[in-house]
């Protein structure tokens, strides 16, 4: 059976997914960074799109696992990226890129949190 607020979600999924896109290619062009360390992003963003849009095309099934998977996926790697800069930080160091980047990952940790958990409320076994 298909959650009633999954179509809403995937649309917000989808517009997630390509803003990560968007603004992941511009720090990838602006700062660089390793080509596995994009391409990891690139697999994250993948998964969103595939579970939305894959939800958005079949209204008879529902995607909200695929969903929920691309959402975490999306949480570890923005887990990892914030706690890698706050660590390097702590410890003396200089980040490689402005301040306000470590606030953006702040604000898409929480956010990708909350997104996270909703995903897999969607996606829990329910009986018909």
């Amino acid at each position: 059976m298909r959650p009633k607020l999954e179509t809403p979600f995937a649309i917000l999924t989808m517009a997630a997914a390509l803003l990560h896109f968007a603004g992941e290619t511009y720090y990838h062009v602006l700062y660089g960074q390793p080509f596995p360390a994009y391409l990891v992003d690139l697999i994250a963003i993948g998964l969103m799109l595939l579970g939305s849009g894959s939800s958005l095309l079949r209204r008879d099934i529902s995607s909200a696992g695929w969903i929920a998977a691309g959402w975490a996926f999306t949480l570890c790697l923005n887990y990892r990226s914030y706690f890698n800069r706050v660590y390097q930080k702590q410890a003396g160091g200089e980040l490689d890129e402005p301040s306000v980047v470590l606030t953006i990952l702040g604000v898409t940790l929480i956010t990708n949190a909350i997104a996270c958990l909703f995903a897999l409320w969607l996606a829990r076994p329910t009986r018909s």
